[in-house]
């Protein structure tokens, strides 16, 4: 296993509240992602790449929620 990163649990429902949305779709929209994307990745399906990532962040620059309020990283088990 590598590292990698995943949308941080609660991440979701904080943004939502955050933006005012009600939907994962409306997330997505807002985002600039498709909502199939962002569902794999809130449900740990799919790991969040770099397109994504860049998206997310942008979106929320104005709210003062950077990379660590929403993204972790999790670390390879043979690096303990």
């Amino acid at each position: 296993m590598t590292p990698t990163i995943r949308l941080r649990n609660g991440a979701d429902e904080r943004l939502k509240e955050t933006l005012g949305l009600a939907t994962d779709t409306a997330l997505a929209n807002h985002i600039g992602v498709d909502q199939g994307q962002y569902n794999r990745i809130k449900n740990g399906r799919s790991a969040p790449g770099p397109y994504f990532q860049a998206r997310l962040l942008i979106a929320v620059e104005a709210l003062n929620l950077d990379f660590y309020d929403l993204f972790e990283v999790v670390p390879d088990p043979q690096d303990a």
